[in-house]
């Protein structure tokens, strides 16, 4: 073998050891856990039951149709008078279920923050994302909390119950946070994929059925929302 055959032969075999190398460290780089706050957020629920609305007893999932009602939930983006008689636009969605209804975690987190509201007899808290800690959910008006301060959660947990307002209906508000755009946003903007047509749906069906039950067609104007239950995508944190 002469001399070039030699460094020929040589330079393939390193080559050839140094690709093996390569490929089994990014093998096992492949295989390693996530570490936290890799992942992205991501909304899995609506936080409350949805269901057909049955006539005879008036329920519709959790939410209970009554009269006395103007809305059965409040879309995000919706206009409402704050308690100095000026418009707001709500960056929340506001949904009235029966009072006995389980308000569930729409996503996963840790519970950062929980003050009780004398005013209202109710907690408002936040659950930070532990996939992207830019993002927090606040619940707003719950009781008979089943969390506490720095407890983890996961999606579909139970959290609550929100808050009695009269004749067994209760009253929940939930709103997305991002820390860095200072933004609160329509939950669908970031909900699973996989399922947000099912619950762009089931809102949907909710308005219409309102809609059918108080005999005006024209409480929600659906052609106004970008996407159901939302009339806008984002607007400035309160």
């Amino acid at each position: 073998m002469n001399r070039s055959e030699f460094y020929r032969q040589r330079i393939l075999f390193i080559t050839g050891f140094l690709l093996v190398m390569l490929f089994s460290v990014c093998e096992k780089k492949g295989t390693d856990p996530e570490p936290e706050g890799s992942r992205p957020f991501v909304i899995e629920n609506m936080g409350v039951r949805f269901g057909p609305w049955n006539r005879d007893t008036n329920l519709a999932g959790d939410f209970y149709f009554t009269s006395s009602l103007t809305r059965i939930m409040n879309a995000f983006g919706t206009e409402a008078l704050d308690p100095q008689g000026n418009i707001k636009i709500l960056p929340t969605m506001d949904f009235y279920i029966s009072e006995d209804a389980p308000v569930l975690a729409v996503s996963e987190g840790k519970v950062v923050r929980l003050v009780y509201q004398e005013e209202n007899n109710d907690y408002e808290f936040s659950i930070q994302s532990l996939n992207d800690p830019d993002f927090d959910i606040v619940y707003d008006h719950l009781t008979d909390l089943e969390i506490g301060l720095e407890d983890s959660v996961q999606p579909g947990d139970t959290l609550g119950h929100p808050r009695p307002l009269y004749g067994q209906i209760g009253f929940v508000e939930i709103m997305v946070n991002n820390s860095e755009t200072g933004l609160s946003y329509c939950p669908f903007v970031f909900f699973n994929q996989e399922t947000r047509p099912l619950y762009i749906q089931k809102v949907t069906q909710l308005m219409e059925d309102w809609e059918t039950f108080k005999g005006d067609t024209t409480i929600y104007n659906q052609q106004n929302h970008i996407i159901s239950g939302c009339r806008i995508e984002s607007i400035v944190t309160y």
